[in-house]
């Protein structure tokens, strides 16, 4: 006997989760900061752990509300996969130009009304027992929907307690926030979307070539660039005394205007913010790259650095229903004021 001992909740959160018990990652302080573990001990609680909940007592609510209205789910497993459900229905329609939603807030309700109480899961049409029984975190067999009628209004938050605020605007930053926190699915047009969005900020990437299970539809329109690049990067590193770039950052700047183009002519975003446009002319477009070119070209001949280092091919994470779980990997071009996160 070792002498050391553990909470009956922790140890069964340890079985289930297949993990190892008096471990590290079972650890007091390693679990409280474990999202499932969070999770596990609230279902458990509302369904009467250590019989602590008195019969007929109100249980938390929760509550999620946008610009067009909220949504209430309750504190068990049925109400936090049902709140999954809307913050994946939200990802999916992140960079619609339609959607009416610019802001997400994430309320709890400790105390709510019986009003309140009746409102919980009310997206729930018809719950699959299955879902309450399954890993996943979401709604899968269940028939549910988020239409307009089954919002309330804003003036049904009374009391309610703001834990989390999200922008919804149509931002690389904002949608890898979003699925990052939720481990939320990105369909393959968002996919696209956000790599276009990170490619306008950063420049070109060697992943839109490397991802097997998903591939970036643009891949085409980019792969001139990229073969100049991949030159580029071997003539850079064949002459490592060299202060000069070969060509590098002005082909990056190239990329990043080729990105904008395609976001603001095939899915009207520019700058974060949805603006029907027209699309910019190919003699345009060229003018502006050569314009920005020579810029920067005689920028380098003063002395400045160039924009990244290197192109690094990162691996793919497949996914079931034409979808992938949003897989974060550290900045493939390095920024001197900021390093920035590729969905993958």
């Amino acid at each position: 006997m070792t002498g050391r001992q553990i909470p009956l909740r922790d140890a069964a959160y340890t079985l289930k989760t297949g993990l190892k018990l008096f471990s590290r990652r079972t650890s007091p302080a390693a679990l409280q900061k474990d999202k499932q573990y969070k999770e596990f001990i609230r279902h458990n609680e509302a369904e009467g752990w250590n019989n602590e909940r008195l019969s007929g007592e109100k249980q938390r609510v929760y509550a999620v509300a946008t610009d067009e209205g909220v949504l209430f789910f309750s504190d068990g497993e049925k109400g936090m996969k049902a709140r999954n459900s809307y913050l994946q229905h939200l990802a999916n329609g992140f960079f619609n130009m339609t959607k009416g939603a610019e802001t997400l807030k994430l309320y709890e309700i400790e105390t709510p009304s019986r009003q309140v109480a009746e409102l919980a899961d009310n997206c729930i049409d018809k719950l699959a027992k299955s879902d309450l029984h399954s890993a996943g975190t979401q709604l899968n067999k269940s028939e549910f929907s988020f239409t307009p009628e089954k919002l309330a209004g804003k003036e049904m938050l009374e009391g309610a307690v703001c834990t989390d605020k999200y922008d919804l605007r149509p931002d690389y930053n904002n949608f890898d926030r979003l699925t990052k926190d939720f481990n939320l699915g990105i369909s393959p047009r968002n996919y696209d979307v956000a790599s276009l969005l990170y490619i306008s900020e950063n420049g070109y990437a060697g992943h839109v070539a490397a991802d097997y299970f998903h591939p970036f539809s643009y891949e085409y329109e980019f792969r001139d660039l990229a073969e100049k690049l991949g030159d580029s990067i071997k003539a850079r590193q064949s002459a490592p005394m060299s202060s000069h770039d070969f060509g590098y950052a002005a082909l990056q700047m190239e990329a990043k205007a080729m990105a904008r183009d395609i976001l603001q002519s095939e899915f009207h975003i520019t700058d974060g913010e949805f603006k029907l446009s027209v699309s910019i002319n190919r003699m345009e477009k060229m003018e502006r790259i050569q314009t920005t070119s020579y810029q920067h070209s005689k920028e380098q001949k003063r002395g400045k650095s160039s924009e990244a280092d290197h192109i690094r091919e990162i691996p793919a994470l497949p996914l079931n229903n034409s979808q992938r779980q949003a897989k974060h990997v550290a900045s493939i071009t390095p920024d001197k004021k900021e390093k920035k996160q590729l969905i993958i």
